[in-house]
């Protein structure tokens, strides 16, 4: 396609490293997920492997190629979109092209438009690619479990969402700042910032509660963890020395024989893995409206920003 062609030309290295970037932790990420379901083929055979008879399947033989991939789709899902964006303005402002490009375009939004929205094309494609990849690997990895929030924003929709956000923010920050460099290393913060935020404010979107034995991570779910806390034989609330003490005691007299119902019970509070797709749907939203109006404010900073 012609426009393909031409957004290759204006930024080929920019295009090159984002596609290269995406492109190797992908191979890797569907290359081991293929892996792991292969060896589950022979689960009822006689041959049975130890993957098919514990939760975690392949922590002992793919933990390390896993977290390694899965660590490089979490600095590709951020690298991607400040490689793609940044450069937009920065280039044009730079080499003082704008000067002469944003007169000859009659209007800047037109310039904009046309200069953009086939690079966040690009962005979306390799983003989506890379957000599949990453979650048929999370899915393949814990095959026997609900995945509910592991690896929540490196994969699947949300590092669609959160990608897609640095992508158009990288835009503006190439309009604000004018020079690559700069623009880049704030950029890189903003990323880890963006991260952070809603990392920290998972827990708001859904009021949290206290999880059921079977909601818990000790049935081999992901839920998202909030709290901790022991319970007495009574009930009651306990400090952790307090639980310490009365297992040591129960232990001393009983043994390994110690009746469950003497012992403190581990209480968990959290959010359950089966309300994933609420929360997932709600940081959504916020995430894509903010997309929206930092896209808005690229435009205004376009429009009114000098040139050189």
């Amino acid at each position: 396609m012609t426009w393909a062609r031409l957004t290759f030309r204006l930024q080929p290295s920019s295009i090159g490293f984002a596609a290269f970037v995406c492109l190797g932790p992908v191979a890797f990420a569907l290359w081991l997920a293929a892996d792991m379901r292969s060896v589950l083929e022979a689960c009822g055979t006689p041959d049975e492997p130890k993957a098919c008879q514990v939760i975690y399947a392949f922590q002992d033989t793919h933990a390390q190629a896993v977290q390694m991939t899965q660590m490089g789709i979490g600095l590709a899902m951020y690298g991607i979109p400040l490689a793609l964006g940044v450069p937009i303005l920065t280039r044009e402002i730079e080499q003082r092209t704008a000067m002469i490009a944003w007169p000859l375009a009659g209007s800047r939004l037109k310039w904009l438009a046309w200069r953009a929205l086939p690079v966040l094309l690009i962005g979306l494609v390799l983003i989506g690619v890379m957000a599949y990849a990453a979650d048929q690997l999370a899915r393949a990895y814990f095959p026997h479990s609900d995945i509910g929030f592991d690896r929540h924003g490196t994969r699947g929709i949300s590092l669609v969402t959160r990608s897609a956000f640095v992508l158009v923010a990288a835009v503006l920050l190439g309009a604000v700042v004018g020079r690559l460099l700069p623009a880049l290393l704030i950029g890189i913060a903003l990323a880890v910032g963006v991260s952070t935020a809603l990392d920290a404010s998972l827990n708001s979107w859904v009021e949290p509660a206290e999880l059921s034995q079977e909601e818990s991570i000790l049935s081999g779910g992901f839920p998202l963890n909030t709290g901790f806390e022991y319970r007495g034989p009574d009930g009651r609330p306990m400090s952790d020395v307090e639980a310490e003490a009365i297992y040591q005691a129960v232990y001393e007299e009983f043994g390994e024989s110690a009746d469950p119902a003497l012992l403190p019970q581990e209480v968990f509070f959290g959010i359950a893995a089966s309300r994933y797709g609420e929360v997932l749907l709600r940081e959504s939203v916020a995430v894509l409206g903010a997309t929206v109006l930092v896209a808005a404010a690229a435009a205004v900073v376009v429009q009114r920003r000098r040139p050189e």
